[in-house]
């Protein structure tokens, strides 16, 4: 009589007689922690790389980059792009957030006056119409056509048509600044354009609410405004 079947015991994952386990659960956690490390290395030497370059096409791949990051208004979202990837520790968050916000930031020169005339709407917080609005740049008055200059030298970004600013332009410039010029009749250069400071590149025109001549001057770092007063070349008003 032939011996009857019998089940041969089952050896589970993770034993140490399991023959085909040839990557420990060890060794596969070291190789996942090189892989995300790695991944978090090359990601923010992209972005270093990025903002290092010159040049019109890497101006608007900088102003994406800053667009994309500052989303939710502070830096918590580069932060958020590490965690992600799993990395922990935070010596890279601070590396991350010196690429996005160099330490250079302040050693701007200082601006050139865009226009002379009257600052009507200042810096910060205000009031249109009753209500409390955080006010991003300031209102100058002048006389419609009067030539509007570039406060640094640096490329033309964007020129549009925008809703609450009519016809607008932005310009780059080193450090991640950007300045904003709106409320123009007429702009005097175009998209990609190198620019330098003190150079002619509008002309005001009728502001949202009067008749009269206005220009809207921002400046903004990395995707956050700057009190405009302190880096113009000027000790009080315009």
């Amino acid at each position: 009589m032939s011996k009857q079947w019998e089940p041969r015991p089952r050896k589970y994952r993770e034993s140490p007689k399991f023959p085909y386990d040839r990557y420990p659960k060890k060794k596969r956690k070291v190789s996942k922690f090189f892989i995300q490390t790695v991944s978090t290395i090359l990601i923010f030497l992209s972005i270093w790389v990025a903002f290092s370059m010159e040049g019109p096409m890497w101006y608007k791949t900088q102003a994406a980059m800053r667009d994309w990051f500052v989303k939710d208004t502070d830096i918590k979202a580069v932060f958020n792009v590490v965690k992600q990837i799993g990395f922990k520790g935070d010596t890279f968050e601070r590396a991350g957030f010196e690429v996005i916000n160099p330490a250079n930031n302040n050693a701007n020169e200082p601006m050139a006056i865009p226009v002379s005339g009257t600052v009507t709407v200042p810096f910060g917080w205000g009031k249109d119409s009753g209500k409390s609005n955080f006010h991003n740049g300031i209102v100058i008055n002048a006389p419609i056509s009067t030539a509007v200059k570039a406060a640094y030298s640096g490329t033309v970004l964007e020129i549009k048509d925008d809703e609450k600013l009519g016809r607008t332009l932005i310009l780059s410039h080193k450090n991640g600044l950007m300045t904003v010029y709106g409320y123009c009749s007429e702009i005097l250069v175009k998209e990609n354009e190198v620019i330098e400071k003190g150079q002619i590149i509008a002309k005001t025109g009728k502001g949202k609410s009067t008749p009269e001549g206005q220009l809207y001057f921002e400046a903004n770092r990395l995707g956050e405004p700057v009190n405009p007063m302190d880096l113009l070349e000027i000790d009080k008003g315009i």
